[in-house]
């Protein structure tokens, strides 16, 4: 895959642009704590992460019990008290830049609210960088997979020359539903264990990624 073959490059931002691990960790736990619960740990997380969101909540709370959208908006406070924990991933401006330099056009696809996106993107100075920037519309992650469809179709994009790069599954499954190629982190959210079942490749961070490109 030289990145010349790759006329469009289709970014997760959570996990994959953004390192926010500890973030989401210690916002769930913040949510397993106020409950009486053990606190939330990496490879906890890892063991249980799905997307969409619904699916993970479900295997740690009673969702007839504490509503979705209670477990939701505890989570999205919980990640802004957090969010200093958070940094640029390693790799990833460097990664934008090589792709924009090789006339690579740049999407943002994310299941982070959209706004919230918008603001973080303008404080690492990467906004300029995308021609579009794709977040979700309400707080609750569900799939991307209809807004990328959505995207591809009026974009015109080639579906075999887009390289969808997320540290998900779920975005594994964007790349099949689009017909794209696809480069996955195991850096993020999921683990190599999951992530290594999809059939593509798989990278440690960003800094790697030209070695399953070339």
């Amino acid at each position: 895959m030289p990145v010349g073959s790759c006329t469009h490059v289709l970014w997760d931002f959570n996990g994959t642009l953004l390192d926010d691990l500890d973030v989401a960790v210690a916002a769930v736990s913040d949510m397993l704590v106020s409950r009486g619960r053990e606190p939330m740990t990496r490879a906890w997380y890892y063991e249980l992460m799905e997307m969409p969101i619904i699916r993970y909540y479900e295997k740690l709370f009673d969702l007839s019990q504490v509503p979705f959208e209670t477990l939701s908006r505890e989570f999205v406070e919980g990640y802004a008290r957090h969010f200093s924990l958070a940094r640029l991933a390693p790799g990833a401006r460097e990664a934008v830049s090589r792709f924009a330099a090789a006339g690579c056009r740049q999407v943002v696809l994310s299941s982070f609210e959209q706004q919230r996106l918008l603001t973080i993107l303008q404080e690492l100075e990467l906004a300029d960088a995308f021609e579009a920037v794709l977040g979700a519309e309400n707080i609750r992650s569900e799939s991307k997979v209809g807004r990328a469809q959505d995207w591809l179709k009026q974009s015109g994009a080639p579906p075999d020359q887009v390289l969808v790069i997320g540290d998900l599954v779920h975005d594994w499954e964007v790349a099949q539903a689009l017909g794209a190629r696809c480069v996955l982190l195991s850096c993020g959210h999921q683990s190599y264990a999951d992530l290594s079942r999809c059939g593509c490749p798989v990278i440690s961070d960003l800094r790697e990624l030209w070695q399953v490109i070339k």
